[in-house]
């Protein structure tokens, strides 16, 4: 577990993977973790994104995880994604998807996956939950999502 912990010390570094590299590391995490998919140019998505990392580090800061990933072009990454980031002060693991093709890497993730961001996976790989919101969520339903996570 240190070698996934090393992955994320500096967490303003931007890793990057590919779909299969992604869906490992969710498969190994021993925490219950939330992944948010999103990109730098959608605005429900950047809109959301301080909520979770606000909720998450104030009241589940030793229980939940949280994990940015960035479904940004190429050419964004790392510079324009890294201050993007800074400037939003997303101060949380973020990793830029290195694929292109939904059509290859959402079903990798969840099978009912258009593609549409925001989109938020719930996983809590000890009690084999797994919850995919292909939508923007209300404060509401984040909270909801994390205490089902916790259950």
């Amino acid at each position: 577990m240190f070698i996934i912990a090393d992955l994320f010390a500096c967490s303003q570094q931007i890793k990057k993977m590919n779909a299969d590299e992604l869906t490992a590391y969710i498969a190994k995490t021993d925490k219950p973790m939330v992944i948010s998919f999103w990109a730098t140019w959608c605005g429900s998505c950047v809109e959301e994104i301080p909520y979770f990392i606000s909720t998450i580090k104030e009241k589940y800061k030793t229980e939940i995880d949280l994990l940015l990933v960035s479904l940004d072009v190429k050419t964004y990454y790392p510079q324009k994604i890294t201050a993007f980031v800074a400037r939003k002060n997303f101060n949380c693991p973020i990793i830029w998807l290195s694929e292109s093709n939904a059509d290859v890497f959402c079903p990798k993730i969840d099978n009912q996956w258009s593609g549409a961001i925001p989109s938020t996976l719930m996983v809590n790989n000890k009690k084999r939950y797994r919850k995919f919101y292909e939508q923007g969520l209300t404060p509401f339903q984040f909270e909801k999502g994390l205490k089902a996570l916790l259950e």
